[in-house]
């Protein structure tokens, strides 16, 4: 075997166990999902999760209340003033910075259709900056 397709297949095997690792969250109206640990307790209210040492948390929404992508990126860069746009696109929007609660924060919204969007804020604590990225990058419609 060589070596190319020996780290493609370490690349699939490592991918299936991370997928097999992992639970799917629902937004409370069900049409967002984000992939959390699953060892990871979901909140009672649905749309929410935490780390077992309650030192990262996610959440997965749907705003109703917005009209346009736009609108949802101006809003989002209100609410949370002083986190610093990372990227910008007709099919994302990203922030990090700090929380309403002030805790650190990867803010990932994206749209789905129409005037339809998902949003996942994942707040942390510590040198968590990497996981809170991979986790918010797995915000989608669910399925």
């Amino acid at each position: 075997m060589n070596k190319t397709v020996a780290l493609a297949t370490v690349l699939l095997v490592g991918f299936a166990v991370s997928a097999a690792d992992s639970k799917v969250i629902k937004s409370r109206d069900g049409s967002c999902q984000i992939s959390v640990p699953d060892d990871w307790t979901p909140g009672a209210l649905g749309g929410t999760a935490d780390a077992p040492d309650h030192k990262i948390s996610a959440a997965v929404s749907s705003p109703k209340a917005i009209d346009s992508f736009d609108q949802l990126k101006s809003t989002a860069q209100i609410v949370y003033r002083g986190s610093k746009v990372t990227k910008d696109s007709s099919t994302e929007f990203e922030m990090e910075g700090k929380s309403i609660t002030g805790k650190p924060n990867v803010y990932r919204a994206i749209p789905i259709s129409g005037n339809k969007f998902c949003i996942a804020e994942v707040m942390y604590e510590g040198g968590a900056v990497e996981q809170a990225r991979k986790l918010a990058a797995t915000v989608a419609a669910s399925k």
